[in-house]
């Protein structure tokens, strides 16, 4: 594993240990067009209808996109949760490093 890797699994930790989050394809969808999205994080290996719906709403609402290299029970397990996590939304970035991990792709 690679030390980007380790670093973007510290801080998505410190995200969840926030609070400041939410979990879920539907209910990360809903914050982005509410305008309540600081950023996304997306599992590599997610249904590709799921990973175009989030990016082309993020896009839309300026939201960065943050590509998890890991399934969405890699993901899961990562937030401390015992079942997939395919797409995570942020409330709130203060102090996390998190657009350092921004993808332009």
């Amino acid at each position: 594993m690679s030390q980007a890797s380790k670093d973007l699994e510290g801080e998505i930790k410190n995200v969840v240990k926030s609070g400041k989050v939410v979990l879920g394809f539907k209910r990360s969808l809903k914050a982005i067009l509410l305008g309540r999205a600081k950023a996304v994080i997306v599992a590599s290996k997610i249904p590709r209808s799921f990973c175009e719906d989030i990016r082309r709403y993020a896009t839309l609402g300026g939201v960065p996109v943050i590509n998890f290299n890991g399934s969405s029970k890699d993901l899961g397990l990562v937030c401390g949760k015992p079942f997939p996590v395919t797409v995570i939304a942020v409330l709130d970035l203060s102090g996390t490093r998190l657009l350092d991990f921004v993808s332009s792709g």
